[in-house]
C-alpha cells in the first residue's frame, strides 16, 4: 500500500466512514488530550483515530464547522469521558486533561500551514485546505511575521506536556504521515481501546480510497523571502524540544526539522 499527503476537505474524512463510529459511555475515557501546535494535522490524526477505535474525539474549541464536517464528539464536555481523546492546542496546567498524544510536527511547516489556512480560503473556498498564493508569501504579512513569537507559542506546548509529569507518547507528524499504520497502532495501544481495525485498511489505504491525496508541490520555498535572523529561535526552540525528548524519551526529532541559516 502506497501512504500519501493527508489533507483533504473535513467532508471528505467523514461523509464515507469505513465503519461505525460512536460515543463512549458517560465516564468510559479518561480526560486524555491530542495536542499539537495549529497546522499539525490534528484534524487527520482525530479522523484515523475515531476510525481506528470506533469511537469519537472531542475538542476544547467546539468547532461547528467540524461538527458539521461529521465530528460529531466536538460539542462534547471531555469531562464528561464519552470521547477518547481532546484536541488542544496549548497546555494549561489547571486544564483536567491529563495524559496526553503529542502530536509534533516541524514547526516550520507548522506556521506555514496556519498561514495557508489563514490566507488560502479565498483561493479554494475552504480554509482547511486552501493554499496562499506567491502574492501572500512576497507581502509584509508573511516576510514581517513574528516568527519568535509563534516558535514561542510551539515551545511552551511541548515543553508543557513534557514537564507536566502525566504520560506522554510522542508521535511525529513526519512519521506517521510515511507509515500511518504502525503510528496509529501505537496510538491505539496508549488509549488501550483494541478493535478489529485491520478491517478497514483497504477502505482507508487501498488503491481506490479516497481520503488521502498528495498536496500539490509549491515551486517555490516560502522561507525564502524571510530574512534568516528571523529563523534563528525557531531552530533554538527545534533543539530545546529534542533534547528534552531524548532526555526523558530517548528519541531524537528529525534533524530536517532544522533550517541551514548560514
Amino acid at each position: 500500500m502506497k501512504f500519501l499527503n493527508t489533507f483533504l476537505p473535513i467532508a471528505a474524512f467523514t461523509q464515507e466512514r469505513c465503519g461505525e463510529i460512536k460515543l463512549g459511555e458517560k465516564g468510559q475515557f479518561a480526560a486524555v488530550s491530542l495536542s499539537s501546535y495549529p497546522g499539525s494535522g490534528n484534524t487527520w490524526v482525530r479522523y484515523m483515530i475515531e476510525e481506528f477505535t470506533g469511537y469519537y474525539t472531542g475538542s476544547v474549541f467546539n468547532d461547528g464547522k467540524l461538527y458539521r464536517g461529521g465530528f460529531m464528539g466536538e460539542y462534547e464536555e471531555y469531562q464528561d469521558g464519552r470521547v477518547i481523546v481532546t484536541k488542544a492546542h496549548t497546555f494549561r496546567s489547571e486544564r483536567p486533561l491529563t495524559d496526553a498524544i503529542m502530536l509534533i510536527r516541524n514547526p516550520y511547516d507548522a506556521f506555514l500551514s496556519e498561514f495557508n489556512r489563514v490566507n488560502g480560503a479565498g483561493v479554494t473556498g475552504n480554509d482547511h485546505t486552501g493554499q496562499a498564493s506567491l502574492e501572500d508569501f512576497i507581502s509584509s504579512k508573511w516576510t514581517d511575521m513574528n516568527f519568535a513569537k509563534y516558535a514561542g507559542r510551539w515551545f511552551r506546548l511541548y515543553s508543557g506536556l513534557l514537564g507536566s509529569g502525566y504520560k506522554m507518547l510522542p508521535v511525529i507528524y513526519e512519521e506517521i504521515k510515511a507509515d500511518p499504520i504502525r503510528e496509529m497502532e501505537r496510538i491505539v495501544e496508549f488509549l488501550e481501546t483494541r478493535t478489529d481495525y485491520e478491517a478497514k485498511y483497504d477502505c482507508l489505504f487501498g488503491d481506490n480510497s479516497k481520503r488521502f491525496k498528495r498536496s500539490s508541490d509549491r515551486a517555490f520555498d516560502p522561507y525564502d523571502f524571510v530574512d534568516n535572523e528571523k529563523l534563528v529561535y525557531v531552530n533554538e526552540v527545534i533543539m530545546e524540544i529534542s533534547e528534552s525528548l531524548n532526555r526523558t524519551y530517548g528519541i531524537t526529532l528529525p534533524e530536517s526539522y532544522l533550517r541551514d541559516l548560514h
